[in-house]
């Protein structure tokens, strides 16, 4: 397989792409906890050419004590559309992977009625859809086009489980990093809820069409987990 990416990644050594062209790929990382090996998460983004409607997943598999308190898959499943250039989310649905299920939930999308149904364990809520709002899966993509693009990301709104939550970003110094796939000058983005301690940085190359070779979440100034790329096939 990584003879397969290398030679791919090769022909893409100066990729030409803009904002407008979404990356299909399937990214595979090592997740950790406090800086041990504690599972596999795999992201992708998918293109159904039928509907042409595109689909952000990640499936986060825990091991060892953690996997006592989540034994299933942790999944995000998002499904958004592209219009006039703007990514606009339909459904999503998140799985927290424990046994009960407590803190899973499911959104609608109703932009024709302007609102947003979030369904979970405490019933349905119903939000007033403003232009631009996101999900997260929609968002990790909204943040590739961005930065490819040039340009900071955000602030966006993010409908999250019974709320809308408002994320601004901001670069950091750009740093050099080694992974699998080669050593890489990155670009660091800084992505915090607005009102919140804790934050996410983000680690993007170009040469990679700013996939995440790293992201690290930060609570109390220190890592708290991270997810680092291992593998990356396009599609």
């Amino acid at each position: 397989m990584r003879a397969t990416i290398l030679a791919v990644l090769g022909l893409l050594a100066s990729p030409v792409w803009s904002e407008a062209v979404i990356p299909l790929y399937e990214a595979q990382y090592q997740a950790q906890y406090k800086g041990r090996n504690s599972g596999i998460s795999v992201f992708s983004v998918a293109h159904d050419t039928d509907r042409d409607l595109y689909t952000f997943e990640s499936h986060t598999q825990v091991k060892g004590l953690l996997r006592l308190a989540s034994p299933r898959p942790v999944i995000e499943h998002s499904e958004f559309g592209l219009q006039n250039g703007q990514l606009r989310p339909l459904t999503f649905r998140f799985e927290d992977g424990t046994r009960k299920g407590e803190d899973n939930y499911v959104a609608h999308f109703d932009w024709s009625a302007g609102e947003v149904a979030l369904h979970g364990e405490a019933g349905t809520r119903t939000l007033t859809l403003e232009p631009g709002v996101l999900d997260r899966g929609s968002l990790q993509v909204a943040i590739m086009r961005d930065v490819a693009a040039g340009r900071v990301p955000g602030p966006y709104v993010l409908a999250d489980e019974d709320s809308l939550k408002t994320y601004e970003f901001s670069f950091e110094d750009d740093a050099e990093i080694d992974t699998p796939l080669g050593n890489f000058t990155a670009r660091r983005l800084k992505q915090q809820r607005r009102g919140s301690s804790r934050h996410t940085v983000i680690w993007m190359v170009p040469e990679l069409r700013h996939v995440p070779v790293l992201i690290e979440q930060y609570r109390d100034g220190e890592v708290r987990s991270a997810f680092v790329l291992e593998a990356l096939e396009w599609h």
